[in-house]
């Protein structure tokens, strides 16, 4: 089956729907903390799977002992090859001196072989791409030839009642000639966001089947009962938090920033549960909608995505992100998923190589005792690192 091999500089970046991020989401507001950033250091890339090539994306959560990684496009070595997806685990939680990540899934820390494709792929989706696929498209009357599909894992959660981890992924089809439904254009053609349980417990990965949806969410196969959202909602694709047993989930990004939505987690599949943040009233108390088509626009929308979680040092949550084609990883807070959100403030600037640096997430399993040092990670296409930056806070006056 053929695969279409994307540069990786491009993979990713349709999390951000728009392709662009603005300096900030909303009119500006005050900080809501005294932290200060006093220095950041660059402490060079993780050390992957010796199978991978490059890979990109790279956000994390942390379950039990152990920090789980979830990536997207990547390209294999020894033997070569080209996954859409992969993930691995951990047990090293001390970053001061870089990050092993050698793993090839994300269920087992020794497992060291050639990584599968973390994101199962549907009966359906297999056999339509088997039905479609050819080594030459060029005269073909097929409108699908060289079809396949991928499956871009971001935004994570962990669901601890229910041993799990929640994964947000991005389903996109891609390979097809110019003009085409599946034509690969920028990086492919979006077909909407689903979730997926990785069962902490059983060892198993699943992709959630939602219901209740107001329509059916065509793609090429058929009807995909997977997808929770149609493309240009997302809601989850741009980043996720989990307060006690409230999924918030952040989408329909564009220009100007994302909006958020929210449902009990007991219920996630369920998208009649699922209400749409609508700003604040008189009193500033949220507001919350069934129609997603209500929404307001809350934070700054990151490309490839953001990290959003709470952090006990700031006292506030925060939303960490890159904007597309800026070397500055930047973030802001706010006491509420749903906002206010503060002005963003640069917290530092990727080093420039030949190739392009985007996807820049925060790693919060990895803070340091006192809550003042802090790792990040962004992606570099010229090596296809993923590379490792330690930022130390100070408190302000």
């Amino acid at each position: 089956m053929r695969q279409s091999r994307i540069p990786l500089v491009l993979a990713a970046l349709l999390a951000a729907t728009a392709l662009s991020v603005p300096a900030a989401a909303a009119p500006a507001r005050p900080r809501s903390s005294n932290l200060v950033v006093e220095s950041a250091t660059e402490l060079g890339p993780i050390t992957q799977n010796p199978h991978n090539a490059a890979r990109d994306n790279g956000q994390s959560v942390r379950y039990g002992n152990q920090s789980v990684w979830f990536f997207d496009d990547t390209i294999l070595k020894n033997p070569d090859g080209f996954l859409t997806s992969t993930a691995a685990t951990t047990s090293d939680l001390d970053a001061s001196d870089n990050i092993t990540l050698t793993s090839a899934n994300p269920l087992d820390e020794h497992s060291t072989g050639v990584p599968p494709e973390f994101v199962p792929f549907s009966a359906a989706e297999t056999a339509f791409q088997e039905q479609h696929a050819s080594s030459d498209c060029t005269n073909s009357t097929d409108e699908y030839c060289g079809t396949v599909f991928a499956h871009w894992p971001g935004p994570a959660v962990v669901d601890q009642a229910r041993h799990r981890i929640l994964v947000s992924y991005g389903k996109l089809c891609r390979g097809g000639r110019v003009g085409t439904p599946c034509e690969s254009g920028f990086v492919g053609q979006a077909q909407g966001t689903g979730l997926l349980s990785v069962d902490m417990d059983t060892k198993t990965i699943t992709r959630l089947t939602a219901t209740n949806r107001p329509a059916d969410i065509p793609s090429p196969e058929g009807t995909d009962n997977t997808l929770f959202f149609p493309a240009g909602q997302d809601w989850g694709g741009q980043a996720m938090v989990l307060v006690g047993n409230t999924l918030y989930g952040y989408g329909k990004c564009t220009l100007d920033g994302c909006a958020v939505a929210k449902v009990p987690v007991a219920q996630v599949t369920d998208i009649s549960q699922w209400r749409f943040y609508t700003g604040a009233d008189s009193n500033g108390n949220p507001q919350w909608s069934t129609d997603p088509s209500k929404t307001v626009q809350v934070k700054a929308n990151g490309a490839a995505g953001s990290t959003v979680y709470w952090d006990s040092a700031f006292g506030a949550y925060v939303n960490t992100f890159m904007q597309f084609q800026s070397q500055d990883v930047q973030y802001q807070t706010a006491p509420n998923p749903w906002g206010p959100w503060s002005t963003p403030t640069k917290l530092f600037t990727a080093a420039k190589t030949s190739g392009i640096e985007y996807a820049a997430f925060a790693h919060p399993e990895y803070t340091s005792a006192d809550g003042l040092t802090k790792y990040y990670t962004y992606y570099t296409s010229s090596t296809g690192a993923q590379m490792l930056v330690k930022v130390r806070f100070a408190k302000g006056s």
